[in-house]
């Protein structure tokens, strides 16, 4: 109120020295000078700032709400990442599983290979010995012969009591020989056909082996697959979970600056009659705005892959092509609402030009206005630079309506 008081003072000092027909003492000018000075530094102290303040807390917000809506879809992304890898690791689970369970059986199969193979080497142990036995039977019986030649045999037929006796005989002599004989054909059978068989079962024992080295192959690489998908699971669910946390810390953020919002609002609301009859009147332009820049639009307004994260987000603007330095003019008259660094738009200007409309001139090297200062179409208020998340020199330029972003193509000359 005291800064109202001395606004109607220097009202009433400057009616007086404007319309009296008296010659003005230097005491007048020297206390209408000072009121006047006043008037100027303490109305924009509360007014201006304040509307600032509300603005930079305003686009504080936008950004925050953008983020928050990033990380939600970042989060969800890693969630579906997280249930496709989940799938293949289960696919992998059971593809390591099954080869765990042949190579499990090929072993209880080697394991009985190995038993009947030992079985089939003691056998023909066996039967080796029974011929090396039969063989040195046959053996001493030829030596015998070769020692007595006939003799014996016809001592044994002339023993014979009588003929039928002596047939007897003879017939057991032949079948003694024959039997010698068969004996050994026999043994030598049997140990080829075991031999046979020892090496079809090794053949058997090496095709498995074989089988069994290629199966715990693939198991080893099902292993190695299984491990990769656990880390690329476990470096997903800490990026969701940052995500998640990134949310939760700006909906906190969103909150506390909503409710600051709110506050300066409602201060800027009771106090407008005191300095709404100070402040410029704006109306919102007529016709096209001016190009900020002459230059190449190289992104458009809308959905696009970010130039620096690679992900898809929305472009709240245009940007335009220029060299670094290049001025940068007001896109219509207005008021400078922020000058100042933005998280991510490195040096920014907004301007207010009435009718709810406002400008943003971001990524600038320099700025050439202040906060509270009306410009024209066309003043310079800054340079073009790559400040804040730039992928080179570019001026990004937005036009807002109720403070949501629309296409400035729409509002720019062709």
């Amino acid at each position: 109120m005291g800064e109202v008081k001395l606004v109607s003072k220097a009202e009433h000092f400057r009616e007086k020295l404007t319309h009296s027909r008296k010659g003005l003492s230097l005491w007048h000018v020297f206390i209408f000078f000072i009121l006047a000075g006043l008037f100027v530094l303490e109305i924009p102290s509360f007014a201006d700032d304040l509307e600032n303040q509300i603005k930079r807390e305003q686009q504080r917000l936008e950004y925050i709400q953008t983020k928050i809506t990033q990380h939600k879809k970042e989060a969800a992304s890693y969630g579906k990442k997280e249930k496709s890898l989940l799938s293949e690791l289960e696919e992998i689970n059971q593809k390591e599983e099954l080869t765990r369970q042949n190579v499990k059986v090929l072993e209880l199969k080697e394991k009985k290979l190995n038993a009947r193979i030992k079985e089939l080497t003691q056998k023909i142990k066996e039967e080796e010995a029974l011929l090396v036995k039969a063989k040195s039977a046959l053996s001493n019986r030829v030596v015998s012969l070769y020692k007595y030649g006939s003799v014996s045999q016809y001592k044994l037929l002339f023993s014979a009591r009588n003929v039928q006796e002596a047939m007897s005989i003879s017939y057991l002599l032949g079948r003694v020989a024959k039997a010698d004989g068969e004996l050994i054909v026999e043994v030598r059978e049997r140990k080829r056909s075991l031999e046979a068989s020892k090496e079809e079962l090794q053949r058997q024992k090496n095709d498995l082996l074989a089988n069994k080295k290629t199966l715990e192959s693939e198991r080893k690489k099902l292993l190695q697959a299984q491990d990769e998908q656990k880390k690329l699971l476990s470096e997903i669910r800490r990026q969701k979970s940052l995500h998640e946390k990134a949310v939760a810390e700006f909906a906190a953020s969103q909150k506390e600056l909503q409710d600051k919002i709110k506050s300066l609002l409602a201060e800027k609301r009771r106090r407008a009659t005191a300095s709404s009859s100070q402040r410029p009147v704006l109306t919102a332009p007529k016709g096209k705005l001016l190009w900020p820049v002459n230059g190449t639009v190289i992104s458009n307004f809308g959905t696009r892959v970010h130039p620096v994260f690679k992900t898809k987000t929305v472009h709240t603007g245009i940007d335009i092509d220029v060299a670094h330095g290049t001025p940068v003019k007001a896109a219509a008259r207005g008021e400078v609402l922020f000058t100042g660094w933005l998280k991510g738009y490195g040096q920014v200007v907004i301007i207010d030009h009435g009718g709810d409309m406002t400008t943003v001139y971001a990524h600038l090297s320099a700025i050439s206005v202040r906060e509270g200062q009306v410009v024209n179409q066309g003043s310079i208020i800054g340079r073009v630079g790559n400040t804040g998340v730039a992928t080179g020199p570019h001026l990004h330029f937005e036009v807002r309506i109720n403070a949501n972003a629309v296409d400035p193509l729409k509002y720019l000359p062709r």
